[in-house]
């Protein structure tokens, strides 16, 4: 990164933690974690902090390389989307936003998950920029645990998401019950069961988006989506994209 951009992003950085001095100790703290990702942008939505994991997980070598830029200097669209509507979304109404469960494809192709919470930063009661973390979520059998009954719920659930499941079933299948269940699921994969069905179900669609030209109506009912407009709304959630655009952008990165 040139030079004479990185000179004004310190400047911004330095006002902007002299205004809140508090982000400097939360700065030093994430440095230690390798599994979570931290960042902090301005009301412009600028990078002007992030600790390590998130440089590595950005493909980048130096904080250099990202202080300054926007998510869509950063990363590919299909990502970018994603962290610039929640960036709108905060500075628009100040809300936080809490156990976001998002999608991401990786490198070799395959998709990823990762769950984020993002926090507004006020001065004079004003928001002058964000805070934020994530963290990639693997499943359960990624993971390699036995889990018993449970495991077999939830090997139902992923196999199948497009039927309509019930999580009160479930629960009876992992001979829990529904508030056990709950907590049994999230302890190990961070998400509740209806997140985890949201998962699978919005998984699949992007596969089918990837791989074929099927009306998107058709891929919601498959995928087990009550109609498109509830496809659209969770599937929109979870990437920043509708599916049309989803799969425009697919198409456009295989194109070259």
């Amino acid at each position: 990164m040139p030079t004479n951009s990185v000179s004004p992003a310190r400047t911004l950085r330095k006002a902007l933690f002299a205004a809140v001095p508090g982000l400097e100790v939360s700065e030093a703290l994430f440095e230690t974690i390798d599994d979570v990702r931290y960042c902090i942008k301005d009301s412009a939505s600028r990078y002007l902090a992030a600790n390590t994991a998130f440089i590595t997980r950005a493909g980048l070598q130096h904080p250099s390389e990202l202080l300054g830029r926007s998510a869509s200097e950063v990363f590919p669209p299909l990502l970018a989307a994603q962290y610039e509507q929640q960036d709108e979304e905060i500075f628009t109404t100040g809300r936080s936003v809490r156990d976001r469960m998002e999608m991401s494809t990786l490198a070799d192709g395959r998709i990823g998950w990762f769950i984020t919470q993002k926090i507004a930063i006020r001065s004079a009661g004003k928001v002058i920029a964000l805070a934020g973390i994530s963290r990639d979520l693997a499943s359960p059998v990624e993971q390699g645990r036995d889990l018993g009954p449970l495991g077999a719920a939830l090997n139902t659930l992923r196999r199948e998401s497009s039927s309509s499941l019930r999580i009160a079933d479930l629960a009876k299948k992992a001979r829990l019950s529904g508030s056990q269940f709950a907590r049994r699921v999230r302890s190990i994969a961070g998400l509740t069961p209806r997140q985890l069905l949201t998962k699978a179900r919005v998984e699949s669609a992007a596969e089918s988006l990837r791989e074929d030209s099927k009306p998107l109506s058709a891929i919601a009912l498959e995928c087990g989506f009550y109609d498109q407009a509830s496809f659209s709304r969770q599937f929109r959630q979870a990437t920043g994209l509708s599916p049309s655009e989803y799969r425009r952008e697919i198409l456009r990165d295989e194109a070259h």
